[in-house]
């Protein structure tokens, strides 16, 4: 009878992987998968992106073995792609802008508003997009995470590598100049509601 697989080492079960007999991967990578979860949590917060990025290295890790070298340990190796696969991420992630273009629905009118209404909130979301746009880079991006996509304070700071004091200082100054900006367009509504 032959010893479970469980028992064999890591170098032992690289090669019978590579030999075909895929269960001896699933052994392998369930040996190493909690120092792997635990390097991912330690950089992400979120548990839903810790899990997709876990499967991402799992599967450069089943793509690339044929490329491990035992250099170094196999729990060295598959953590340090989990690592870069997190670096990757997040540069993607930073790469996208925080600002999204407004969708093009929002000249569509409803049809519980008159002509009118429409094109006044056409004006609004106009107004106020010229105006988030306006704003410094540094306010922009936590006034867009904290507003826009909801983030809470923490997640904001870790985010921009800001303390929570400082993100709540710059969201206060980003929404003091996002109402400043926007007062110009509030007087000209006044205005042509008086005429």
């Amino acid at each position: 009878m032959a010893p479970p697989l469980a028992t064999f080492e890591d170098s032992t079960l690289i090669k019978l992987t590579l030999a075909g007999q895929t269960e001896c991967f699933t052994v392998l990578t369930n040996r190493h998968l909690p120092a792997v979860r635990r390097r991912i949590g330690s950089i992400i917060s979120n548990t839903t992106d810790a899990d997709d990025l876990l499967q991402e290295v799992l599967m450069k890790v089943w793509r690339h073995l044929s490329t491990f070298r035992s250099e170094s340990t196999f729990r060295t190796w598959i953590t340090r792609v989990a690592t870069n696969e997190v670096l990757q991420s997040r540069r993607r992630e930073q790469r996208r802008p925080l600002c999204q273009a407004i969708s093009d629905l929002n000249i569509l009118p409803s049809s519980c508003e008159s002509p009118h209404q429409s094109f006044a909130r056409v004006e609004v979301t106009e107004a106020l997009r010229r105006a988030v746009l306006g704003l410094p880079s540094k306010y922009r991006q936590v006034l867009v995470l904290r507003d826009l996509q909801e983030l809470d304070e923490r997640e904001t700071a870790q985010w921009l590598k800001l303390s929570i004091p400082a993100v709540k200082t710059r969201l206060f100054r980003a929404r003091l100049m996002l109402s400043a900006a926007l007062q110009p367009s509030r007087d000209r509504e006044v205005e042509r509601a008086a005429a």
